[in-house]
């Protein structure tokens, strides 16, 4: 990478962490005020989780703001990226995070202080600073010594071109045009979905963590800022763990697949346990466990997304990985609130989260035996 791009490189880190920071603090932020909000509006506990799960859904369904954000940061960290990208996915993305750490106790603070009503106006002021971030960003050049075939002639351009119409009816290109006009032609192909399995579980269950483990704390009996407390080591156990297994995969010391398997594993058995976790200092190692496989997992999936399918259909593969995810928010964001109103307690909600993340491993699964079967071809 030449100084210049390596200097946009980080740039779209930055740009990448910085996004990462705000998406996650104002949906932490709402989940933090779940109780308040509950108790404010005199409703169900599920009617109001919903409504923070939709938020965060319409964030990436809609587009404008941080969806637009956070599909385009990463998309030009893997543009700039051939070399280190999982570090550099690590870093961006550890910003997820840092938002966790840092924006879960201070929304509580300004709930404490200024109320809901407050609380919800300064994290939007904060959302502004993304704004500058775009300033930074440019488009990596194209490469200009790649090898392209040329016609020996203008008649054989001419013979090709006449060929290649009479192939294609005029319906023919006029759908081709609007698929990769929305990058549709993407969703056609297996690759997609194998990356899409994992992408879309690891965005749906973390965005439910996000916004009912708050409340779980506090109906095992915990405090507010007990609660606060442990999405603080959550945050911190992401962070460590981005980085970490960024610098695991870049340095070949574990394959992309078997760290992400291992994290995955990790990360479904710490909610099918949560149950057991009644303890102030269970519920901390529980939180920092399951939250640092989350992260890495949410690093890995990046990773291999542009593994599976190349950096060029890398943007229009996480929007609509995004968009399916999101979908998924805003038609079942309601349940663990709902088991909640019906069974006084999170636990069954969090273990069948904890199942719905062990999913990829299917995918996975199925993808290293269709591995073995080429090998012995």
């Amino acid at each position: 990478m030449a100084k210049a791009g390596a200097r946009q490189g980080w740039c779209a880190v930055l740009c990448l962490h910085m996004t990462w920071l705000f998406s996650t603090g104002l949906i932490k932020g709402l989940g933090v005020m779940l109780p308040s909000l509950v108790e404010q509006f005199s409703a169900p506990t599920w009617v109001i989780g919903w409504m923070v799960t939709i938020v965060s859904g319409v964030v990436c369904f809609t587009g404008p703001g941080l969806g637009i954000s956070l599909i385009l940061t990463r998309t030009l960290v893997g543009m700039h990226f051939t070399d280190n990208y999982a570090t550099a996915s690590g870093i961006g993305s550890s910003g997820h995070a840092v938002g966790l750490v840092l924006i879960a106790p201070f929304t509580q603070l300004l709930l404490d202080t200024y109320g809901w009503r407050g609380a919800m106006l300064l994290l939007g002021g904060l959302s502004m600073h993304l704004a500058p971030c775009g300033a930074l960003l440019r488009t990596p050049p194209r490469e200009t010594d790649s090898y392209e075939t040329l016609p020996a002639s203008e008649h054989d351009q001419l013979v090709s071109q006449a060929h290649s119409a009479d192939k294609k009816t005029a319906c023919c290109k006029r759908k081709d045009d609007i698929l990769a006009r929305f990058g549709c032609s993407v969703c056609l192909r297996v690759a997609y979905w194998r990356a899409a399995i994992v992408l879309i579980c690891f965005r749906f269950v973390p965005a439910l963590w996000v916004v009912y483990f708050v409340s779980h704390a506090q109906a095992k009996g915990f405090s507010a800022y007990d609660a606060v407390m442990f999405t603080t080591a959550a945050g911190a156990g992401s962070f460590v763990c981005k980085i970490a297994s960024g610098l695991v995969v870049d340095r070949g010391l574990m394959s992309l697949r078997w760290a992400m398997s291992l994290c995955i594993v990790v990360a479904s058995s710490t909610l099918i346990c949560i149950s057991w976790t009644n303890s102030y200092w269970s519920m901390m190692v529980n939180a920092f466990c399951h939250y640092g496989a989350n992260g890495a997992v949410g690093s890995f999936c990046d990773i291999y997304t542009k593994e599976l399918l190349g950096v060029e259909h890398l943007g229009s593969a996480m929007s609509w990985m995004e968009l399916m995810a999101a979908v998924l928010l805003m038609a079942f964001g309601f349940f663990p609130g709902w088991i909640y109103d019906q069974t006084r307690s999170f636990d069954l909600a969090f273990v069948i989260m904890g199942g719905i993340q062990a999913l990829p491993l299917v995918s996975l699964f199925m993808e290293w035996v269709m591995m073995r079967r080429q090998q012995r071809a």
